[in-house]
């Protein structure tokens, strides 16, 4: 079920009305047919008998909620806020935006469909924000002592957002030229590690040995070109010198030399 919840009075043009939230999704705004009626200079009885006449059109928990039946839970919610007009009253109909305007097919007015525009504008596609107090404003003790509770758990999270914020911007910035000059110099040292290990002198092998270093580096990075390196990628880049190997089809190329 989609909680309701009164959002006060609202005002669209010269027409003020009871804006209500929910029952047809989250954040989906809804209007009562008393006030429709309202609007639109009619009698509740009026419209009430419009939605009956064609009750097979409008879709329960889409188009349509009936406070009155009892099925679909919102009665309380009706009868805590003064909705119920008396007890001989049969239906309290709250119609979504979809279903206000299944009744503006109905009644066939042009001013209506006028109104309508109007309403959608300025109501329905209007989301609703609730200002927060701050704790210090609230006299209730325990009502100050759960908002305060809101504002540290806010603040946290805001905390949270810079510091992560933060970081994504270290991580992407571009390395330095000291730190591409220590890059350089620790792949070539790698590179002269392995050519004495194996005592490879053939300039052509070495060549090969070079671009597959650099390649293997580039893959951990993600990048197409050393210039390209971040901050970010230093972790990856520092595991691919460590474990780096000659691939299969490189030393495969190197037997031609």
């Amino acid at each position: 079920m989609n909680e309701l919840k009164i959002l006060g009075t609202e005002k669209v043009g010269n027409f003020k009305f009871t804006g209500i939230e929910g029952g047809f999704g989250e954040n989906k705004k809804a209007m009562l047919v008393r006030d429709i009626a309202v609007i639109h200079g009619k009698e509740v009885r009026q419209i009430n008998q419009a939605i009956n006449m064609n009750r097979k059109r409008f879709k329960d928990g889409i188009d349509v909620i009936d406070f009155l039946n009892q099925s679909n839970g919102f009665r309380k919610f009706a009868e805590d806020n003064g909705l119920i007009g008396s007890n001989r009253t049969q239906h309290v109909y709250l119609l979504s935006e979809r279903g206000y305007a299944k009744l503006l097919k109905i009644l066939e007015d042009d001013k209506a469909w006028e109104i309508y525009d109007e309403l959608v504008d300025n109501y329905f596609n209007m989301r609703y924000i609730i200002q927060k107090q701050d704790s210090y404003m609230i006299t209730d003790p325990v009502q100050r002592a759960k908002r305060w509770i809101e504002e540290q758990e806010e603040h946290q999270v805001k905390l949270a957002m810079a510091k992560q914020e933060t970081k994504d911007v270290q991580d992407n910035t571009s390395i330095s030229s000291k730190d591409y000059q220590v890059l350089s110099r620790k792949i070539g040292q790698k590179l002269d590690r392995y050519l004495s290990q194996h005592q490879i002198y053939n300039k052509n092998q070495v060549a090969l040995l070079r671009w597959d270093l650099n390649n293997a580096i580039l893959k951990a990075a993600g990048v197409p070109a050393r210039t390209l390196i971040k901050q970010k990628h230093f972790t990856a880049i520092a595991e691919a010198l460590v474990n780096w190997e000659p691939s299969e089809s490189t030393l495969e190329k190197m037997k031609a030399y």
